[in-house]
């Protein structure tokens, strides 16, 4: 069977595959138009977001048996068409489940403590104690919105602090960890202090954050994004920021990437109240690594 890798994946993805007696074809800077033109010539396809998975595409790979997603993100298939086609799909959501988790934290601890401010204030000069005073986790409420392999590890992480973790997520959720309460929104609404979302992009859940969901809660509210950019749209972000609904906002995704800055965004910047990264929450030495190698064993059971 033939492999087509359409970027450059730890390297330990094209060892495992060619160890399953694969033929392999790596081309990291393939567009969806020339995986279009070569696709049927290949059984398995491996990708990650660039890549969108449509019917157009699967209308010209007719030996595609398997699509491999690096990443957790289902919102690059057609499901339907993909089903109806024979063609098995697979994600790895528990390759970069932890390095995630430890970005939501570390954008939490890192806003909450001034790191960034005062690091800048010392290379300015300034020796600032008063106006970097921080802020504690300790006995704050940080709900969860959206549970799966993301979710439930931060709230491992958050085991460690002394933060009340309420859960939510449209599945049923089982865990037995002591910290967590699992929540209905109306709760979440109630009682949260910090909020971070863990959802897939789906139709059910672009926009999700919205004036509506930010006009329910009744305490002022940090806010952290780190699952997709369109579950939580700019405009609403900004225009909470501006009535102080949202104290802070942690973005690591965004409708369009790469996107332009904006007077709106540099203004509450410049201001310390919102914090990005250019989506890397998963995006960590470890993570390359086993994401790769859950791809390469997933694919071994389905040979």
């Amino acid at each position: 069977m033939r492999v087509l890798i359409t970027e450059d994946f730890h390297p330990i993805l094209e060892d495992e595959l060619k160890r399953l007696g694969l033929a392999v074809t790596i081309l990291p800077k393939i567009d969806y138009q020339g995986v279009c033109e070569i696709v049927k010539d290949f059984e398995i396809l491996i990708v990650n977001s660039k890549i969108k998975i449509d019917q157009n595409l699967l209308s010209k790979a007719k030996s595609l048996k398997i699509i491999g997603r690096i990443g957790s993100g289902r919102d690059i298939f057609d499901e339907e068409a993909c089903r109806d086609s024979g063609i098995i799909t697979i994600t790895t959501p528990e390759g970069n489940a932890n390095a995630v988790a430890e970005h939501v934290l570390g954008f939490i601890l890192s806003t909450y403590n001034n790191v960034s401010k005062a690091h800048l204030s010392i290379l300015n000069g300034e020796w600032s104690r008063e106006e970097n005073r921080g802020r504690e986790l300790n006995g704050k409420t940080l709900a969860i919105i959206g549970f799966g392999h993301n979710g439930q590890r931060l709230a491992e992480l958050l085991a460690g602090f002394d933060v009340h973790v309420l859960a939510n997520d449209i599945l049923p959720i089982q865990t037995n960890l002591p910290n967590i309460s699992i929540a209905s929104m109306e709760e979440i609404y109630l009682k949260a202090d910090i909020v971070s979302l863990h959802v897939p992009l789906t139709s059910s859940t672009i926009g999700f954050a919205s004036h509506n969901f930010f006009n329910s809660f009744q305490n002022q509210i940090d806010f952290v994004n780190c699952s997709r950019g369109k579950v939580a749209p700019w405009q609403p972000i900004l225009d909470h920021l501006q009535s102080s609904k949202i104290r802070t906002a942690m973005l690591d995704v965004f409708e369009d990437e790469p996107f332009s800055l904006t007077d709106e965004i540099l203004k509450f910047s410049n201001q310390n109240r919102l914090f990005l990264t250019p989506h890397i929450a998963g995006w960590t030495v470890e993570s390359r690594l086993k994401l790769a190698q859950q791809m390469a064993t997933k694919i071994k059971k389905h040979l």
